[in-house]
């Protein structure tokens, strides 16, 4: 983790889960936002920095995972989501 950035503490954020400001890993020193950055009023946040796996990652790990289960049909969300939290564990991210 560089201390470049500027964190967020997500205190009642609704999004915090998904933004890598929250759920990135604090070593050595580090600043934070002073006050939560999301604008509840216009429901977004200017600093939000999205931390999920993009689809382009997800897709081929899944296919990995559906070919290693021997191709079972009607499985092919539990494998995304399967693909999706193991990207997210390796990126060393918190999966809900």
């Amino acid at each position: 983790m560089m201390n470049d950035i500027i964190m967020c503490r997500g205190e009642k954020c609704p999004i915090k889960d998904d933004c890598y400001r929250f759920t990135a890993e604090v070593v050595w020193r580090q600043d934070f936002f002073g006050s939560i950055p999301y604008d509840f009023e216009a429901d977004d946040c200017e600093h939000f920095w999205d931390n999920r796996p993009l689809e382009e990652e997800i897709r081929p790990l899944a296919y990995k995972i559906w070919l290693k289960a021997g191709c079972p049909k009607g499985h092919d969300l539990e494998h995304w989501v399967q693909a999706e939290a193991e990207l997210a564990r390796r990126a060393g991210r918190r999966v809900i």
